[in-house]
């Protein structure tokens, strides 16, 4: 599907939707290092658990949406790559994932280390909900990963006149 009137912001929804990215996988990444820290520094345990679900709410969350819409302009202002495209299915369907394990995963995962980090913090129970928590988080980072590298090398996409005029200047 083509919607004509959104070509002429073709590069603007692009540009959107890759700062969104890389806010939003950037932010991501940040996650296991704050949860690792708070594990070595019990002093900062509380700002670094709440910087992540603060993060979470305020960047990742908002940059994620913005891809998500981007994303539906860009796929409907250009008949380059259709809908049918593998690499595009995939990569959706990957988003989508992302948010699932992200919702359903990654922040109950926090809600219970946090509490029971005001139980009492290093006892197997809280050590089990940490792990939880660092792995929900590297699962989400790997998961968007994968959605990036899709949309970069977009995997069996055939070749646009863009592609074909780089490969000839080099």
């Amino acid at each position: 599907m083509n919607i004509e009137a959104l070509q002429p912001y073709h590069e603007w929804f692009l540009l959107l939707h890759i700062l969104a990215a890389i806010a939003g996988l950037g932010a991501n990444m940040t996650y296991v290092f704050w949860l690792a820290w708070s594990e070595r520094d019990r002093a900062y345990f509380d700002v670094a658990v709440r910087g992540v679900h603060r993060l979470d709410r305020v960047l990742t969350n908002p940059a994620y949406a913005v891809i998500l819409l981007t994303g539906i302009l860009l796929i409907l202002g250009q008949e380059t790559w259709p809908f049918d495209q593998p690499w595009l299915v995939a990569g959706i369907v990957l988003y989508f994932v992302s948010g699932i394990v992200s919702v359903t995963l990654f922040v109950p995962a926090i809600r219970t280390q946090l509490a029971e980090a005001e139980r009492g913090p290093g006892g197997p129970t809280y050590q089990a909900a940490a792990r939880r928590s660092r792995l929900m988080a590297w699962v989400g980072v790997a998961i968007v990963v994968v959605v990036v590298w899709l949309m970069v090398v977009k995997p069996g996409a055939p070749l646009t006149d863009t592609d074909h005029a780089a490969a000839n200047a080099i």
